[in-house]
């Protein structure tokens, strides 16, 4: 979310600059900034949406078999094993899955 969030910051303020000095000078550095801003809201969203996949799949798990088998959600997503288990801690946080859910 943070990378997100400051992707469209960036974003915004290189707009503001390159429209301030669009008849002054050079604005190179505006679309560094630009780009910049459009990279980490890329990876940003991206990182939101496996996110929200794997805390689908893991509640999935929870109403059909009581237990949450990260090595499958990792595999169903395409990611690793670690990376499934730090979005389902991350779910847990924020409320999403339970923490008493049993994770193999």
């Amino acid at each position: 979310m943070k990378r997100f969030a400051w992707g469209i910051a960036l974003m915004v303020l290189a707009i503001s600059f390159i429209i301030d000095n669009l008849g002054n000078g050079p604005v190179g550095g505006g679309f560094v900034i630009l780009i910049v801003g459009g990279v980490l809201t890329y990876y940003g969203n991206q990182y939101l949406k496996r996110v929200k996949q794997v805390s689908a799949f893991a509640l999935e798990m929870i109403r059909e078999e009581g237990k949450i088998d990260a090595v499958q959600i990792a595999q169903r997503i395409g990611v690793s094993e670690v990376d499934s288990r730090i979005y389902i801690a991350e779910s847990q946080r924020k409320g999403v899955i339970p923490f008493k859910a049993e994770i193999v």
